[in-house]
This record gives C-alpha cells, structure tokens and sequence, in this order.
C-alpha cells in the first residue's frame, strides 16, 4: 500500500503538524486527505517526526493541556494544543488511550447530562464528540490495524459489546462470552493493544488480578 502513496503525500506527511493547519485549507481534497484515518497513521508512524508528550494539569481551576517535544530541547519547545471546548465541560474526565496520533478522552458533561467520548487528534487541532451509554464496564480505544480505522470498545456485562467505528460514526452491538467465574469481577482503567487487539486486566472480589481479557478490533 506505502508503494501506491503519491508523490505529494509522501512530501505533505513530513510536514510538522502546525503546517497541517494551513495546508487543510488549500482544497476540500487536501482536508479529506489530511483528515483521512490513513494519513494519520502515515504521518504519526514516520520517523522524521518528533515525538510529544501530552501533559494534563490544572491552572487556575481550569484543566489544561500542552505538548512537549520529547528530546533533550523539549524544555524550550512546546505548544498548547487547542481542546473541544465540550472537553472542559468534562467532570472525572480520563484518557481511555492514545493511538496513531488520536487521544480518546471520556467523561461526564453534567450541563449537558451526557456522557461523553472526545475523539482529539492534537496535531490538526480537530475533535469530534461521541455519547456513549452510561453502563459500562470497560472501555477500550484503538486502531484497526486492517482498515486503519479508530475503534471505540464498550463492554457492558459478559454477553455485551459496543463498538464505535470512527468511519461509520455509529455504534454497533458486538455478542462476546468473558470466560471470567461468577460476577465477582472487575476491569482495570487501564488496558494495552498490541496487533489490532485490546487486552484488559480483570480482577475478582478478592482483589487479585489474574485474568486478562482480549478484543480483537478486527
């Protein structure tokens, strides 16, 4: 597929992030291309681009983001990345995870009484919001590594699924069977994937963690 990218993609993926911006307003079909799932993940995985750290703080009661260059100038370079303005309204908001360039941010907008997923790619500065069901008992985000697709993963109970495809901007019913004993567990917040599949840390009512649940974004 890398051998069929033209010539002027090759060039517009080696482009900092800040040139982005400008270059989605040269045509309708250089902002689809630049906001496309493909070129994300071309211009996040190329190696001529730094890499960043994303730092959440709190200033003056409000929560904050910034990115830092992650090398040893990173003291003198960093920028504020521009946040959905819904992502402040977020109360226990939390990062879900980050893959090919996107953050996946969740929480509960209360002046809204929703709650909600943001789906923040940093480097163009774009967002788009998702309300997603108040049961849920794990949530998992990343990228299918077949279609390049960004992926959204809500288990409800050990029969349920939802899955959210960025490209069909919907949510679809997945049937699963967690091969977990009794009811007696729970996810850990955090969760890996590794070749297109998320892998969750269960844990029962004693405390220990020694089940790991998989879901393959496939």
């Amino acid at each position: 597929m890398l051998d069929n990218i033209p010539f002027e993609v090759e060039i517009i993926k080696r482009v900092p992030g800040r040139s982005l911006l400008q270059f989605r307003s040269v045509s309708k079909q250089w902002k689809s291309l630049i906001d496309s799932s493909e070129f994300i993940t071309h211009h996040t995985l190329n190696p001529t681009q730094p890499q960043h750290l994303l730092v959440r703080y709190i200033g003056r009661s409000e929560i904050k983001y910034v990115s830092i260059v992650d090398d040893d100038s990173f003291p003198r370079h960093k920028f504020s990345p521009t946040v959905s303005p819904t992502a402040k309204l977020l109360t226990h908001i939390r990062m879900i995870a980050s893959s090919h360039g996107l953050v996946c941010l969740c929480g509960f907008a209360y002046d809204l009484n929703k709650n909600l997923i943001i789906l923040w790619n940093p480097s163009i500065r774009k967002s788009i919001e998702i309300v997603f069901p108040y049961i849920s008992n794990a949530l998992g985000f990343g990228v299918c590594p077949k279609t390049m697709d960004p992926k959204i993963v809500n288990i409800t109970c050990k029969a349920n699924a939802q899955v959210y495809t960025l490209s069909s901007g919907a949510w679809r019913h997945a049937s699963i069977k967690l091969c977990v004993p009794g009811t007696g567990f729970s996810f850990r917040s955090y969760h890996e994937v590794i070749d297109g599949i998320i892998y969750w840390v269960t844990c029962n009512t004693s405390g220990s963690c020694d089940k790991i649940i998989s879901f393959d974004l496939i």
